[in-house]
């Protein structure tokens, strides 16, 4: 059984923290294991306090998981899980997080196998957002993108607007993020949609849903270079970056790594041995189709 994971973002004071307690009691209730990943810009950490000792925390200091500090979550990842092996995983991320680069971040080959990723989160507090064209060109971008890529938009603070706003805040998101699942948020209170387990028909309806995707793959044979260069090309649009280890049956058995994004292609030999895994994200994904696609290559029918 993978671990699932669950990414929560928004900007400081939208609510984050207070979100996660909530969900944490709500999987104490379902019997499940939790543990949580902490980012933190500063070099101290003061969230992961609240949590208590029930729950197994890592925090990540002086640096955003998305740049300065994206290579240690692989680590992290790793240790959390074969530590305490948890039925799930909360990433907090920092304010300054984009949405895709965190997703990137924790979707490394090494874990991909044993990690599934369920959705991502964002809080988005009312009164910042109907602000938002006061704020620099950058903040105000990153607060729309965080909105953009999310699976579930929460609205926090409600209660601060007035009704007119909140239907104009909706429009917005919507404008950005078609798909996206809106709740809203006063007095800390609202709709718990994430954690808990669930019933397996709910689950079903929230991965139908989810805006992007991820997958991983793990080859057990030597694939063509030539027939998977062919396949590379031929990726729809749909697919925004695949990043991995393949062993090709003209490189010895030594697996080369493997990236793609923008549509481009690049390979580099590895120095030791690699788990030849790749991870696939991207939109509306068609991973049925995929998956067949790598089979062939390998001349698995």
């Amino acid at each position: 059984m993978k671990t699932e994971l669950y990414i929560i973002g928004g900007f400081l004071g939208s609510g984050k923290t207070t979100l996660l307690l909530k969900l944490l009691q709500r999987e104490k209730e379902a019997g499940r294991k939790a543990a949580v990943l902490m980012n933190e810009i500063g070099a101290l950490s003061v969230d992961s306090a609240l949590i208590g000792e029930d729950t197994a925390v890592r925090d990540m200091l002086n640096g955003c998981i998305c740049c300065t500090i994206k290579d240690e979550i692989e680590v992290e990842l790793l240790n959390l899980y074969r530590e305490h092996r948890p039925d799930v995983i909360y990433i907090e991320t920092t304010g300054a997080a984009h949405p895709m680069e965190v997703l990137d971040a924790c979707t490394s080959p090494s874990i991909a196998m044993q990690i599934d990723v369920k959705g991502i989160l964002t809080l988005v507090d009312c009164a910042r957002w109907i602000e938002r064209d006061r704020l620099p060109i950058a903040h105000r971008k990153l607060m729309e993108d965080q909105a953009r890529w999310s699976d579930v938009v929460a609205l926090t603070k409600t209660d601060l607007v007035t009704e007119e706003t909140l239907a104009v805040i909706r429009r917005d998101i919507r404008s950005l993020n078609q798909k996206v699942r809106l709740i809203e948020v006063a007095h800390g209170e609202g709709k718990a949609i994430f954690g808990g387990g669930g019933r397996p028909e709910e689950a079903h309806h929230a991965h139908h849903h989810l805006h992007v995707r991820t997958f991983a793959y793990e080859f057990v044979n030597h694939v063509p270079r030539a027939a998977f260069r062919k396949w590379v090309e031929g990726l729809p649009d749909s697919v925004l970056r695949i990043k991995g280890f393949v062993a090709f049956e003209d490189s010895g058995g030594r697996p080369e790594l493997f990236q793609y994004a923008y549509g481009v292609p690049f390979f580099q030999p590895q120095p030791i041995k690699r788990p030849t895994v790749i991870v696939v994200i991207g939109e509306e994904l068609d991973e049925k189709a995929l998956r067949s696609e790598l089979n062939k290559l390998e001349g698995i029918f």
